[in-house]
């Protein structure tokens, strides 16, 4: 009996030690709803994209020599911000189409005035994401597919 009662005794002290510090009227949160609460990173808009294409060509000059200027970089900034524009007012497949092969071509020749240094493989990748983007948005094409091949020289 006296084993008895000294094992419900230390069988308490336990039970009353291990839930110690534990807040019971706040329930706990799951790993999932943790995640949730976490800050979600902000959606990338095409603006976005625009500005920083241009700031890594603008800190590219800062490390090397290239054959463009600031001057270059924003007429790229500006073409395609015009692209855009244009994009987003457009009502059909062949209208946009039209509207890529003039951004595409204006990109071409400031390029070329470049000696093709404006727009190297980053610089493309970016572009053509930025263009795909729009132009499948507004259901021209898939994402996937690049629109701007047909025309691009970069």
């Amino acid at each position: 009996m006296k084993l008895n009662s000294m094992f419900i005794l230390c069988s308490i002290i336990f039970i009353s030690i291990s839930c110690d510090g534990q807040n019971k009227s706040t329930p706990q949160k799951t790993k999932f709803e943790e995640i949730e609460n976490v800050k979600k990173p902000e959606k990338i808009t095409n603006n976005m994209r625009i500005d920083n294409l241009k700031k890594s060509m603008t800190e590219y000059m800062e490390i090397a020599n290239p054959s463009y200027s600031k001057k270059d970089v924003e007429e790229c900034g500006i073409i395609l911000n015009e692209f855009l524009s244009e994009i987003n007012k457009s009502n059909s497949k062949e209208e946009g189409l039209k509207i890529v092969k003039f951004a595409v071509e204006k990109l071409n020749n400031l390029n070329n005035k470049c000696e093709s240094e404006l727009i190297e493989t980053s610089e493309r990748e970016e572009i053509t994401d930025i263009i795909n983007l729009a132009t499948s948005s507004k259901g021209y094409n898939k994402y996937e597919d690049d629109i701007t091949e047909e025309w691009r020289e970069w």
